[in-house]
Parts: C-alpha cells; structure tokens; sequence
C-alpha cells in the first residue's frame, strides 16, 4: 500500500511538472491590466486587492512580498542547435506610497530567477531576494532590475533615489537616478520613487546585441526614445534553460506600500503597451498619505517665504541705517555712535526735532536713553584730534580750507577769541573743556536763572572742586549708574581745558591720553588760578551747540543740550 502511494505521488507530481511544460511552451507572453482573477505565484504579505490591485507589501516592517508568473518560461535549450532565444521585453506599472512622506520601504526589483522561492532571504536592503550569505554568488542565476528608494552603502548604492541592474548580486552592474528622457526639454527629467505617483518601466534585452535597456517614465508619458540604463550584458552566461518571471519586495525600519499596477511580458517579442485607463486606482490610503506630505511642502513654503521677508526687512532696515566709514578710522579705529542709535535717539531726524543749522548742516535734538557720555567725550575728543593733527593728509578734494569768521556761543568761545577774534586749536580744547563739563554736569554753560555762584558753569564746578565736593555737581539723572573715577576725570580735565592761559591748555593728544587712561592727569593749579572765563553777562543763549566737522565728504556732528547729547544725522 505505501509502495503505491509513493507510486502515485510520483506520477501526479511528474503530471503536474509536464502540465507546466506544455503551458510554458504554449505561453510566450501575457499582458494584465489590473490582476482580478490572475492566477500569480504569491508570497511573503503580497495579496491582489478586490479592484485588481496588487500590493507586494504594506506598512509592515521588515517584510517580503513575491508576486511571480506561475509558469517558467525557456530562456535556453540545452541542445546546441537550438535556436532558442534569449531575448525578452516588458513593460509594467508600479506605484511606491511611502509611510512617511520623506523616507519609504527599500523598494521593487523585477526579477528573473530559477525559482520563485527564495530560502533563507530577508527583508530590508535584501529585497526579499538574497541574505548575507548567498549575496553575490554566481550558483544564483538571477537578473533584478531594482527599484531602490533606500541607500545600502554595503552595495555600493548611488542614492536613495535610484534605478540598478543587478546580476546574481545587489552591487549593481550599472545604476542611475531616477529620471527620465523629456522629449521636448531635450534633457532627463527627475522622477522621485516614493512620490506615491504611478510610473512605468520599459526592459528590454536584444540577444543579438547583448544589450540590456531600462527606461522609466511617468505613466501618462508614452516610452522614451533614450533608455536610462543601457547595459551590454550576456544573458546566457546568466540565465538557465527553464527561468521564472516575476516581482520582489521588501520593507525594513520604515514601510511603504509597493504597489503594481500593471504588467505585460513578451519573450518571444516586443511586449504589449498597457492601456492606462484599464489600469485599477491606488487605494484611498494614497491621498491621506500624500496630505501630510501636502502639509509639510506647504509648512516649508511658508517657512521658505516667512524667512525671505524676515532677510528683506532686515535688508531695509540695514540700508535704512548704513553707514558711511571714514578713512581716518581705518587708522585710529571707529569713533563713533551707530546711525541706527542716532535715528532713534532723533526720532528718524524728524524736521520737528531740528535745533538749528550750523556750517556743516543741521542740527538735531536727540536723546540717548543709556549712562553713554563717557563715549561721546572720547569720540569727540577723537575727532579733534584728528582734525588737529591728521586731517591735512587726508584733504585731497582741491581746495584748501580757510577761516572767513569766527562764530560761536557765549560760554564755549575761549577768552582769548574776544580779543584777537582769531580761532586756534587751543580755543577749541578751551570749548572742549567747557563741553565735557556740560556732559558731565547734565547742564547749560551759562544758566541766568541759576544762583549767582551757579550761573557760570566752569566757575561753579570749580568752586565746588576747591570745596572737594567736584562729585556734586554730577548731572542727578545719572542716578548713581556711572563710574566715580571716570566722573572725576572729565570734570578735572574741564576745568584743565578751560584754563584762561591757551599754553596751559593741554592738547587734544593729551586730553585723549588721559581718557583713554595712557596717560595720569597733572594735578590743577592751586586754588585753581587760571582756570574759569572772564566776566561775562548774565544774559545766556537758549542754545548752546558744539558743531565738530567730521570729514568733508559726511556731515555728521555732535551738539548739545538740556544736558542730552544733540547729535546731526546725514
């Protein structure tokens, strides 16, 4: 009884190879649109959907799916006369929807193996079709033209964007971007993989050239005139009399949905072009996926244009507050305040804010909010200096400058000025004097409505340092937010630049020594003889402006006034 079962299991399983014999030469090709009622070798998660739709794999991880042509076709006799052909062309359809928008499973390859099982394959970069140990060998006989949305650097990949032809092996024999030959820009076209849109493939081997052509395209696009590989490859040293033709597919640590549409093959021509509109349509799950990605390109668009407005405002407000540098602070470096500091302490140099016009232009009322006049003495101090000693150099604009009348206000004008009406620098370190008390004490020189002993403000500072009270005279608004050395300095150096005698002045040089603290301020003379204004009149000017000419080219000045730095913009 055994040896009769054995007896028939042998003769039904040789009825059943013989059968596929006969399909197999019968059966040279085959087109479906849509696989409703195919009879498909499947394996691993693939499955056929109602509308005709087969899916290799789903959103699960570290998947196979196989979906292979029951029947082996004969690529080769193993007779010598033989005129079997090797040749074959196909043509399918397939749609990658990624789990994520940006990132998706490894991929499709169709393949053409000796059999449709594959033991000991795994997923991931393996595309279902080898493992780490029967990769690469030459005992596989296996043709795969991959379509690989994940970079396996083991492999050799170009990207995660790419199109392979693999022999026996997954280090592909020649690869490139996924792209396409646009007829009408005369120049390949990129395609994405996993963009979730159905594309279509053209492979095509000619035995007579042994030349191996794959070309891919968007589906609505008829097949292009230049391939995007084209291979010189010999088959028969490849392929095995009796071979399976079919598709592979895997997922690793992210998923995607790997869909093919359509499929037509030919091995003994060229195959059928598929008619798009029989094809099924993608699953509902095809849009929802595309929304996020939707709303991250809108998300990035927004970003993109918020950004390019946030550099254009900052553009304009750049131009708005440029600065124009001078050459003499490419040598003693920048003594200046910002413009942007300038516009705002102006109010954007407003016509309301104008105190005047002096010989270089207008003069502005600002207000700096910050305890900064320490820096505007220094700055000042610099810009007489260079006009003392080095602006000669630097006039080269063919004219030679020259003093047609001395101007000024009653308590900056040096003694000597009402005498000889001439200006020197030592009446302008006399003005500057007077203006670094003016800084410091937050006050007019001459205020008539002050006490008489208060009335002139070099003779009361000096008083008062006689008394060794200078810190009392201090501007109150300072509120304590300043630096009592530094304090002292400048009204000690006042009262030494307002000295009545031009030659015990000191000079602009020294005066910036001493602020820059290079050099120790000498002491005053005693009881401070020498120091202070000849008699004047108790009568003041509402306006008391120190104008600075900072180059020929800008006009750009400090002044004050009510104790606040007044400063001119261009």
């Amino acid at each position: 009884m055994e040896a009769l079962l054995r007896s028939l299991h042998f003769l039904l399983a040789l009825f059943i190879s013989l059968k596929h014999l006969a399909l197999a030469q019968e059966v040279n090709q085959f087109i479906y649109h849509g696989f409703t009622g195919a009879n498909l070798s499947l394996n691993g998660i693939a499955s056929i959907h109602p509308n005709g739709l087969l899916e290799l794999t789903n959103t699960s991880k570290q998947q196979i799916g196989h979906a292979f042509f029951p029947f082996p076709f004969h690529f080769k006799s193993s007779f010598p006369n033989n005129s079997r052909s090797l040749s074959f062309s196909t043509n399918f359809v397939f749609a990658m929807v990624p789990e994520t928008p940006t990132r998706g499973g490894h991929g499709i390859a169709l393949t053409i193996s000796p059999s449709t099982e594959f033991k000991g394959a795994t997923a991931t970069q393996y595309l279902g079709l080898f493992n780490s140990t029967t990769v690469g060998l030459s005992s596989n006989h296996l043709l795969a033209i991959e379509l690989d949305a994940v970079r396996s650097p083991e492999f050799r990949d170009i990207g995660d964007n790419h199109v392979g032809i693999d022999v026996n092996n997954l280090t592909s024999i020649q690869s490139a971007p996924a792209s396409y030959f646009s007829k009408h820009e005369r120049e390949n076209e990129s395609l994405q993989l996993i963009s979730g849109d159905p594309m279509q493939v053209w492979i095509d081997y000619d035995e007579m050239e042994n030349l191996l052509n794959v070309t891919l395209a968007p589906v609505r696009i008829m097949k292009p005139q230049k391939p995007l590989l084209s291979t010189p490859i010999n088959l028969s040293l490849v392929v095995l009399e009796s071979m399976y033709v079919g598709f592979s597919s895997s997922t690793g640590s992210v998923s995607s949905h790997h869909y093919i549409l359509g499929w037509s093959f030919n091995k003994s021509g060229q195959a059928q072009s598929l008619d798009t509109s029989k094809l099924p349509s993608l699953p509902p799950e095809r849009n929802s996926t595309n929304k996020p990605y939707l709303r991250i390109m809108i998300s990035l668009i927004t970003a993109s244009l918020l950004l390019i407005a946030s550099f254009a405002t900052m553009y304009i407000m750049r131009k708005r507050y440029e600065e124009v540098h001078e050459d003499w602070e490419q040598q003693y470096g920048p003594q200046r305040f910002r413009y942007k500091d300038l516009y705002k302490a102006t109010k954007g140099f407003k016509d309301k804010g104008i105190l005047g016009y002096g010989g270089f232009g207008r003069v502005y009322r600002g207000e700096l909010r910050s305890s900064k006049r320490y820096q505007i003495i220094r700055g000042v101090a610099s810009a007489l200096l260079y006009l003392h000693e080095e602006w000669e150099q630097f006039h080269d604009h063919g004219s030679t400058p020259q003093t047609t009348n001395v101007v000024g206000t009653v308590g900056y004008l040096a003694p000597e000025i009402t005498r000889t009406g001439k200006s020197t620098t030592c009446s302008d370190v006399f003005s500057f004097g007077t203006f670094m008390l003016e800084v410091a004490c937050g006050r007019k020189p001459v205020e008539s409505e002050r006490p008489p002993e208060e009335v002139v403000l070099v003779d009361w500072v000096l008083e008062c340092w006689k008394r060794g009270a200078i810190l009392g005279t201090v501007d109150p608004r300072f509120e304590g937010n300043h630096v009592e050395e530094e304090m002292e300095l400048v009204l000690k150096l006042g009262l030494l630049c307002t000295h009545r005698t031009p030659a015990a002045r000191p000079s602009m040089r020294q005066a910036v020594q001493y602020l820059d603290g290079n050099a120790t301020l000498p002491d005053l003379p005693v009881h401070g003889a020498g120091i202070g204004l000849v008699p004047v009149s108790n009568e003041a000017s509402t306006e008391h402006v120190l104008t600075i000419r900072i180059s020929s080219d800008e006009i750009s000045s400090y002044s004050l006034s009510d104790s606040e730095s007044i400063l001119s913009g261009r």
